[in-house]
């Protein structure tokens, strides 16, 4: 079968035959119907990634061979890759992806391969949910990173009616504007220094969207709050860059949340006496569980919260590395998607 990798000197995405995964007992394989282009995707082949080289997580499929009673042939899944053990330290003190399991879960090989092995302790776990028919395969592709802005709002604790500011209008940063609108944000204001991504904000539910080449952000903010700024801050992209920006957009007491994975190895200067006395929040946020991938599945089945319009770009898998060329340049793609 085909399935996709980084080349060995890095920036680049090749294909390579490979023998299809035997599956033990408790697994299943899954044959690929879509797979979405993920931001860490991007870093790994392109940037200085903090995680390990497997591309491809965003992925639904249909069961092609089972060893467990919970999946049969033919049942169209969505797949998450990472699980964590729910018994360790860190999961029982409200830190699952800090668990030592969660970052050795994998599937394999990748999302981008014409069948996948999901392993056994990430069915047991539950990170496999079946799709019901309405949600199509595409939908399907948004449930992990949606789940991960679920997640990343509840670390937040965002409530209804808190202001927000979006950095970074990526596909990460467009479902942040999307489900910030959804969960009841009382004004939100979009961020970028691409003039295409600005636009695109505009279209999917955000308040304001500026190009902070040209304008200030804080001044924005300032403007739409009486003065005091956003309650949230969110930097969705891996620009560090941003999280100064981000910074002075904040009210006192509000919260700065980092999203968007950061080179391994970046550093940025702040002003550490401003975060203490404006008693600013910072709060990282890393992934998602299966808590929240079943609630951001039950929100595209429900019709609450659809993610198609953001699909700009498909591709076959025998042109991923052109898929990957495409989804890297912001002047002109969002969300893309390869299918088999």
């Amino acid at each position: 079968m085909k399935a996709a990798f980084i080349s060995s000197s890095g920036g680049k995405v090749e294909l390579r035959d490979v023998e299809v995964p035997k599956i033990s007992e408790g697994e299943i394989l899954v044959r690929m119907r879509a797979c979405g282009i993920c931001g860490t995707d991007l870093e790994k082949v392109y940037g200085k990634p903090v995680t390990k080289p497997t591309i491809g997580h965003e992925v639904v499929g249909t069961v092609e061979e089972s060893n467990t009673d919970r999946f049969s042939k033919g049942d169209r899944v969505f797949a998450h890759h990472h699980v964590s053990c729910n018994k360790c330290y860190y999961c029982l003190n409200d830190s699952p992806t800090m668990c030592s399991l969660f970052s050795e879960t994998n599937i394999d090989p990748c999302g981008f391969a014409e069948f996948f092995r999901v392993p056994a302790v990430n069915v047991e776990m539950g990170a496999v949910l079946n799709l019901p028919d309405n949600v199509s395969d595409e939908e399907g592709t948004f449930i992990e990173p949606a789940a991960c802005v679920l997640r990343c709002l509840e670390r937040c604790r965002f409530r209804h009616g808190m202001s927000a500011a979006v950095i970074g209008l990526g596909p990460a940063g467009a479902i942040f504007v999307k489900i910030l609108r959804e969960l009841g944000a009382s004004f939100i204001v979009a961020a970028d220094v691409v003039p295409f991504r600005v636009k695109f904000a505009e279209k999917i539910g955000a308040d304001i969207s500026i190009n902070t080449a040209t304008e200030r952000l804080d001044d924005v903010c300032r403007k739409a709050t009486e003065g005091r700024g956003v309650d949230i801050a969110v930097v969705a992209t891996s620009s560090s860059k941003a999280i100064p920006v981000a910074l002075e957009a904040v009210r006192k007491g509000g919260t700065l949340c980092l999203f968007g994975a950061p080179e391994k190895g970046a550093i940025v200067g702040l002003d550490i006496s401003n975060i203490f006395i404006r008693e600013i929040s910072l709060v990282t946020s890393y992934s998602t569980t299966e808590k929240y991938t079943n609630l951001s599945l039950s929100l595209i089945a429900s019709g609450r919260i659809g993610y198609s319009d953001l699909i700009t770009h498909r591709f076959r898998l025998e042109n991923v590395d052109e898929a990957f060329k495409t989804a890297i340049d912001a002047s002109n793609a969002m969300k893309v998607i390869v299918r088999p």
